[in-house]
């Protein structure tokens, strides 16, 4: 994938790069600074006693050529990005949400990890505008080939990396 060579993946092989790119994601936060750390620490504990994502998580491959930058093309980028809400529910009792996505770009391949809390929200997500570019490989689903179509330009990869904000995602 990396290399942005043809492949199947198997739900196996969906829940093995599902449980790699957490682990990335959550060695990338630890070399950031304590104030911009926004997976929450109980992804370490269940990632170590589980050694898979948690059910709150939702994992996305996803394709794109490597894009240029100046001074020139970037083979690695890490982007995490929080978001907090809320709402009433019918009987008016307040809800908060809190949504952080994180983006790791690796060559060819792109990784996004989405995590909606309080624990134990259950959510689904519909990329309708993504629907395209990404697979769902977490929870992991019947095999799946990849490469999706590819995310085109830069401000693509913004606008996938930030679904929050987008009006292409309902969750």
């Amino acid at each position: 994938m990396i290399k942005g060579e043809k492949t199947e993946i198997s739900p196996v092989g969906q829940e093995l790069l599902a449980t790699w790119a957490l682990k990335t994601a959550l060695m990338c936060q630890l070399m950031q600074d304590a104030s911009v750390r926004n997976l929450p620490p109980s992804h370490y504990k269940e990632l170590f006693q589980d050694r898979k994502p948690s059910r709150q998580m939702r994992v996305f491959a996803a394709y794109m050529r490597s894009p240029r930058y100046e001074p020139g093309v970037s083979p690695l980028e890490y982007r995490s990005i929080p978001s907090e809400a809320s709402f009433h529910a019918p009987d008016g009792a307040a809800h908060k949400l809190w949504g952080v996505v994180v983006t790791l770009r690796i060559g060819y391949a792109v990784l996004q990890l989405m995590c909606v809390g309080p624990v134990g929200y259950n959510y689904e997500v519909k990329p309708a505008g993504f629907a395209p570019y990404a697979r769902q490989i977490w929870p992991a689903r019947d095999t799946t080939s990849w490469p999706p179509q590819p995310l085109e330009s830069i401000d693509e990869l913004d606008q996938f990396a930030d679904p929050l904000k987008s009006p292409k995602v309902v969750l």
